[in-house]
């Protein structure tokens, strides 16, 4: 999708100008669905155009039919979009009957995003070819929804059902079902109240070319790309292979009494002479910044590699490129958004790429960072409930509530390319929702991102009202937008040893799914103080967990799912001092002469010894059992060592890692009360103490084995069919 500028010159009577690029994954396929070859970045354009009211267009008339033919044709090879439209128009124009060429015009002007143009073409085909070109009635029904034309889209797209058996390629028929479902959701939202409000950045950050990829450095920094091109440039069609064009290259800007004002080149070592550059993601720690170089290859493919920058001492590094399992050979890789995986807080890249494996034109993948051993893992893709027959593109990541922000043409939507949220990491994911008006309109809509108070963001969007040129959808421009009904909500608590105030502890804050049991971590705080306050999000169950050196970890429940005015809450946490000796189980009971545990001892298990491993999954822990003095020495000891085994068998069925479990029986050698009173007769009080089992906490697992057992339980997870769910995507 392209944002492009026109600058005309008379040349040997030609008006030579220049379509400067497009994003590489945002243009579209020229024949088909959204393209995976990115061949469209950058164009040459021959136009003819009126010069200050002075009428002098250029002229083919000099031009043969056949030189008509083999310009269109290498222009659309070399992905010159305007050059090949012009020429395929010209095409048309002297060989009307040619319905093939017809369809290219069609295709083309598709691509540039006129959809006005594009539906007159299309509409030409359909009206008398619909059963030998049954994509005209597809591709007509989505630019007519790119304009708010529902009722006709869907008439158009049922039409297409009827002839969709002759269509070879399978995705058409994916995403009819979706399209179809698109018209109604559109029309049900019409007479919606949009709780957004968005606004047009001015020309200090929107030009006459393309904008995009908008990220906050802080709430008064933002960075962006652009191809700026502040001169007048003039090429020659002939020397199209030689000509030094324009690039993309990172920029910034600065919010100055509530405006954002363009302040030049991004400092760093980030833009580079004769490659595309952009797509840029920061680390949390601002220490890592990932961004994308385009070149195209040999075979006029426009390939992007993700590459990756250090900040060392305050300064960045020279970026280098990712691996090859990353940057897939001959493959796309771009538009990197960084997360963070729940279980070992480990970063996670996601990333858009073509490369096999995909559902669809684009998808979205990702790679996990291990920070001990600083390699990142070979890429996976993100699954069905992202991923469609479509193309999804611009993955913006927020840790602290666990959702990707995505856009994607695939899934039920107002038009074009929509915004949705899902909640979830790496390839978990619950159902996607479309974020609806007025963050998604009609036209293409993408980059969302949000502000680091939650209260707004950013998007990009060629939606009406951006600095046009050719058509009025045809550039993308940045948008800032602000929630209207946004809530606050902080959580005030103290940490406690029973009633005296705790210093120096960590909390983790996690989102607490309650009808999948996942649980996510949002936020990580360090605090030297008894009181601590955290900003919530409404919408949400969240789990406070408190972690001390010396402590048992301890954690509240928080809901802010019925708030919905801003609030504040309250929570005290108590922690247990990790105790020198055996903590006795209360309630652990065998049957008679057995080491199987009693339906009352599981129970008793449940509620204690297993909440406890669960709140502290990284203890390591000994199970002991003991017996009175009844029985002989050697059988006491073999049946407490039996029971002693039979609590961790019980605990491993519950999902504890075996790994972070040992036993051992003592039978009668370690009484902790008098099995016989002193005049020889029996206690049976003592007894019943001495009858016990006990556990004491003997180490804590390492990053190493706590990072297997994650793997373990999602190859466990993995081997399991599939829930069968409704496809609401």
């Amino acid at each position: 999708m392209s944002g492009f500028s026109i600058h005309i010159k008379k040349v040997n009577k030609f008006f030579v100008g220049i379509c400067p690029l497009t994003d590489e994954v945002r243009s579209a396929s020229v024949f088909g669905l959204w393209s995976s070859s990115f061949s469209i970045i950058f164009c040459l354009l021959v136009f003819s155009f009126h010069v200050k009211g002075q009428e002098t267009d250029v002229s083919l008339a000099d031009k043969t039919l056949k030189e008509i033919r083999a310009t269109a044709k290498n222009a659309l090879r070399l992905g010159d979009t305007y050059t090949a439209l012009f020429y395929y128009e010209e095409w048309s124009r002297r060989n009307p009957e040619n319905i093939d060429v017809a369809f290219d015009v069609a295709e083309l002007y598709r691509a540039t995003r006129n959809y006005t143009t594009a539906e007159i073409w299309y509409q030409k085909i359909a009206d008398g070819n619909a059963e030998q070109y049954p994509l005209s009635l597809f591709h007509l029904a989505r630019v007519q929804m790119s304009q708010e034309k529902y009722v006709e889209a869907k008439d158009n797209l049922l039409k297409f059902k009827k002839l969709a058996n002759g269509v070879k390629d399978p995705a058409y028929k994916k995403l009819l079902k979706n399209d179809l479902l698109s018209c109604d959701f559109a029309i049900g939202l019409k007479d919606s109240t949009a709780t957004t409000v968005v606004e047009h950045l001015d020309t200090s950050i929107n030009q006459p070319h393309i904008e995009f990829s908008p990220i906050l450095i802080d709430e008064n920094t933002m960075v962006y790309g652009s191809l700026k091109d502040n001169g007048v440039n003039y090429y020659k069609v002939e020397l199209h292979d030689s000509m030094t064009i324009p690039l993309r290259k990172f920029y910034f800007a600065k919010k100055e009494a509530e405006k954002w004002v363009s302040k030049g080149e991004f400092e760093g070592p980030f833009n580079k002479e004769g490659i595309h550059v952009g797509n840029g993601a920061l680390s949390e720690d601002g220490h890592r910044f990932y961004f994308t170089l385009c070149q195209k290859n040999w075979q006029n493919k426009m390939i992007c590699q993700l590459y990756l920058s250090e900040k060392t001492n305050g300064n960045w590094q020279e970026p280098v490129v990712m691996n090859e399992e990353i940057n897939m050979s001959n493959y796309t890789t771009t538009q990197p958004a960084i997360g963070r995986e729940s279980k070992n807080n480990q970063e996670v890249i996601y990333f858009v790429s073509d490369r096999p494996g995909g559902r669809g034109g684009l998808d979205v993948w990702y790679t996990e960072y291990n920070s001990k051993k600083k390699i990142y893992k070979s890429p996976k893709n993100a699954g069905s409930r992202i991923n469609t027959a479509g193309s999804e593109v611009t993955p913006y990541y927020d840790n602290s509530t666990h959702h990707l922000y995505f856009s994607s043409d695939g899934g039920v939507g107002i038009g074009g390319l929509d915004v949705f949220s899902i909640e979830g990491e790496k390839s978990k994911w619950e159902e996607p929702k479309n974020l609806k008006q007025a963050i998604n309109s009609p036209a293409d809509d993408i980059d969302f991102t949000l502000s680091n108070d939650h209260k707004g963001g950013f998007l990009v969007s060629n939606r009406k009202g951006g600095v046009a040129l050719l058509n009025e959808t045809c550039c993308d421009d940045i948008y800032e937008f602000k929630y209207t009904q946004y809530i606050t909500i902080n959580l005030l608590g103290q940490v406690l040893d029973s009633s005296d105030c705790l210093t120096d502890y960590n909390i983790n804050l996690y989102i607490n799914n309650k009808e999948t049991n996942e649980k996510y971590l949002s936020k990580q705080i360090q605090s030297g103080n008894c009181d601590f306050d955290i900003r919530l999000e409404p919408g949400f169950d969240y789990i406070v967990e408190v972690k001390k050196d010396g402590y048992l970890n301890g954690n509240a429940e928080i809901s802010t799912t019925n708030i919905t005015k801003t609030d504040t809450l309250h929570t005290k946490i108590n922690l247990t001092k990790i105790p020198e000796k055996p903590m006795v189980l209360v309630g652990i009971l065998y049957e008679f002469d057995s080491p199987n545990l009693t339906p009352e001892a599981k129970i008793a298990i449940d509620t204690s010894l297993y909440v406890i491993l669960k709140q502290n999954p990284d203890i390591i822990i000994q199970i002991s059992s003991h017996t009175d003095s009844k029985g002989a020495d050697n059988y006491n000891m073999t049946l407490s060592h039996k029971r002693a085994q039979s609590v961790v068998k019980y605990l491993v069925l519950n999902g504890i890692n075996e790994k972070r479990l040992r036993y051992k029986g003592y039978g009668e050698t370690m009484p902790i009360a008098i099995n016989e009173n002193p005049d020889g007769s029996d206690n049976p009080e003592g007894r019943a103490l001495n009858r016990r089992t006990d556990f004491q906490i003997i180490g804590k697992l390492s990053v190493d084995d706590l990072e297997v057992e994650e793997n373990e339980k999602d190859t466990k997870t993995k081997s399991k069919p599939p829930k069968k769910k409704g496809n609401t995507f």
